[in-house]
């Protein structure tokens, strides 16, 4: 029996996509004078940001590129990112149902408590493991594993909800139940290759797998 829900941030419970892919497109155009494609920049969702810089950028210091980058989105965060449909409805019901519910993401520790305090979502949360919380980041399973053990739940009874392949690696390799959101451009055939059995057409569907 599911107790536990564990859900990624970027593109699961929020709509950043759109603000990500500018912001990449941004430090390209200012750091490497040149373009970078959305393909690229989306096959890189659910990587640590430091992780992705610092290969990318590898001859720039990696303060100055990260930077950049936050101040792009400094004043579009708020203008551009939404929650997607149904996402705080689930958690409140999920919440009413007693199942413990935590947040494993690449993003850093500050930047997710400030996103989930802008939508007024913190509050369903027991416990928020992100980048700066492990060593090792998906789709290594130690960020999951430290949420479940915060937790101190089980992987046999946990749902891990994501929409990257690091997101269903990371899952598989706890051996927690991998729950894949299906409004992503590449949804299906991550579901395909990963072989998914839950696949979310809303999060509200998750209701559905308590």
């Amino acid at each position: 029996m599911i107790d536990t829900v564990i859900f990624d941030f970027d593109g699961t419970l929020a709509d950043t996509n759109q603000m990500i892919i500018n912001s990449f497109k941004h430090v390209y155009s200012v750091f490497l004078q040149k373009e970078c494609s959305e393909e690229y920049i989306m096959s890189t969702f659910g990587e640590p940001l430091e992780l992705t810089l610092t290969r990318d950028f590898e001859k720039f210091s990696y303060e100055d590129v990260v930077s950049r980058y936050r101040d792009y989105q400094k004043d579009r965060f708020n203008q551009e990112v939404t929650l997607y449909e149904t996402v705080e409805d689930t958690l409140k019901y999920l919440k009413n149902k007693n199942i413990k519910l935590g947040i494993a993401t690449s993003r850093l520790k500050n930047s997710t408590v400030s996103a989930l305090e802008t939508f007024n979502i913190a509050k369903y949360f027991d416990v928020i493991v992100s980048a700066d919380d492990v060593t090792k980041h998906k789709p290594d399973k130690e960020p999951l594993m430290k949420a479940i053990n915060e937790l101190k739940s089980t992987t046999e009874k946990t749902l891990y909800v994501g929409d990257s392949k690091f997101d269903m690696e990371c899952a598989i390799n706890a051996l927690a139940t991998p729950v894949l959101v299906g409004w992503q451009l590449n949804s299906n055939a991550l579901a395909k290759k990963y072989n998914i059995k839950h696949v979310l057409e809303k999060m509200w569907d998750l209701t559905n797998l308590i």
